[in-house]
Parts: C-alpha cells; sequence; structure tokens
C-alpha cells in the first residue's frame, strides 16, 4: 500500500488538502463499528450518511457535523468516529455536509447549521447535536439560530474549535501537531474569512441546553474549551481526554483507550433521557 500523502495545512492548495484527508480517513474506514448499518440519506444542505446500530435503543436521533478546518472532510471522512457514536449510544447517528470554505465563507456555515438542524427537527420531539472540532462551533451555530431549539436535548463538543488562535495550548503542543500550529489555523480561520474572530464567537448560542465538552490534553486548542465555558450558560459537563491529542477518536476500532472516552460520550447521551 502505498504512503499516505503528507499535508502541507499552510502552504498546500485547498483541493489537494481535500483529497488527501479524504485519502487518510478512506484508510479507516475498515475499523467502523461492524453492528452499525450505513447508509445514505438526505439533507437540507445535500447527500450525508445514516448510521443505525443494530441493537437500537429509545431515544433521541443525533444530528452530527464532522470537523476539518472547515475547509475539509464529510461526512465520509467521519464514518469511523460516528459509527462508534452510533455504536456504544445505540442510537441513530446522522452526519450532514455543509458548505466549505473559502467557497463559503463565514457566516454560511453558521446559517447553514442552523437550516440542517432546523429540517432535521421537524417530526422529531428532542434531539441531540454533536461535532468536532470546526463541527464543534457548527453545533452551537445550531443551536445559537434555531427557531425550535427547545427539541435540544444535549449538544457535544469533541475538542471544538471556538476561535482561540494563541494560548497555553498552542504553545505546548502546537509545534509538533498535524496541521494546528497557529500559522496553520491562521490560514484555516482565513479561509474561513474569520481574521478576527469576533464576528464568529458572537453567533456561538449562549444558553439552553445541556453541553459536553470534550478536551484532548494534548491538543493544541484544547484552550478554546475553555474559553468557551467562562463565556457560556449553557450548564456544561467537562470530560478531560488525558494524553490524547486533537482528532483522537477517529481511532476508535484500533485504540482501546480512544474507544474508551467515546464509552464515556455514550453514557453521557444516554443519560440526558433519564434528566
Amino acid at each position: 500500500m502505498s504512503a499516505m500523502p503528507t499535508l502541507d495545512w499552510v502552504s498546500d492548495p485547498v483541493p489537494k488538502l481535500r483529497a488527501g484527508y479524504a485519502a487518510q480517513r478512506a484508510s479507516i474506514s475498515q475499523f467502523s463499528a461492524q453492528t452499525v448499518d450505513i447508509a445514505e440519506t438526505s439533507f437540507a444542505s445535500g447527500t450525508g450518511l445514516c448510521f443505525t446500530p443494530q441493537e437500537l435503543r429509545e431515544g433521541a436521533d443525533i444530528l452530527y457535523f464532522h470537523g476539518g478546518g472547515w475547509i475539509v472532510g464529510s461526512p465520509w471522512t467521519h464514518q469511523t468516529l460516528c459509527s462508534w457514536m452510533a455504536q456504544m449510544t445505540g442510537l441513530r447517528v446522522f452526519a450532514a455536509p455543509y458548505g466549505l470554505a473559502p467557497e463559503h465563507k463565514f457566516p454560511a456555515q453558521a446559517d447553514q447549521a442552523a437550516e440542517i438542524a432546523e429540517q432535521f427537527a421537524v417530526g422529531r420531539d428532542q434531539i441531540v447535536l454533536a461535532g468536532d472540532s470546526a463541527g464543534g462551533a457548527m453545533v452551537l451555530w445550531a443551536a445559537g439560530g434555531m427557531a425550535s431549539r427547545a427539541k435540544i436535548q444535549g449538544m457535544v463538543s469533541l475538542y471544538g474549535a471556538f476561535g482561540g488562535l494563541e494560548g497555553p495550548s498552542h504553545d505546548a503542543f502546537g509545534d509538533n501537531s498535524e496541521g494546528l500550529n497557529d500559522t496553520a489555523l491562521r490560514v484555516m480561520y482565513g479561509h474561513l474569512g474569520c481574521e478576527d474572530v469576533s464576528d464568529f464567537r458572537a453567533r456561538l448560542s449562549k444558553a439552553g441546553a445541556p453541553l459536553l465538552l470534550v478536551k484532548a490534553q494534548c491538543d493544541p486548542i484544547a484552550d478554546d474549551n475553555d474559553w468557551l465555558a467562562a463565556h457560556t450558560d449553557h450548564p456544561i459537563t467537562h470530560l478531560l481526554a488525558k494524553d490524547q491529542p486533537h482528532a483522537f477518536l477517529q481511532a476508535c476500532g484500533t485504540d482501546r483507550s480512544a474507544e474508551a472516552v467515546m464509552g464515556q460520550i455514550a453514557a453521557w447521551i444516554r443519560g440526558l433521557a433519564k434528566a
């Protein structure tokens, strides 16, 4: 098998980044949870994926927003992660596509997150919103823009990106990160049209449903979790994944420690129905 391409998040053109990122994630799709059925489904934003566990529990459906710095990624690049979330929660997970930068500039993503979630909520009494990295912001944008936000039972941010460009976690882990050093982050936010993150942060939901913040201890953007916790009235549960890097939950299926954290996330989601 040929080696996966090395991606230069600062200098590579966006099409190359998308192709390389998709190839990297396709190489781990074989580790998706085996007891989950995966099928295409439609969203307001286009075609995505539905993950249905063979042992389906009663509970709210999960709407998932993928990460990728708003410039790469798709429901397919997060197939492994979403399949394990479905298996461990026993709930259906729906992974939605959305418009990527630089073709689509902010606030297009914030508007689309709310539109996707609003359509998803039609015919459902309650929903759970979840997402990783850039998808963490999509979750908060969706919650902030929905007219029917009362249907949100809970929200999950997996190592979310909330506009932080410097800080202790950047200093500690940025040099050894894959694509998340300070220069690369500024390029990503630049593609999004958010060199100034004030408007970006202003669109994040400030109050409402319970929020699970999952922070990877060795993540350059770990500080984003602390910033968000200090600037929201959402009831927050903190979950620290010790010794883990950014995007570690993509290793479910091959890493017992990642699966253990996913198990904790799943337990929190299941507990929402009892609250």
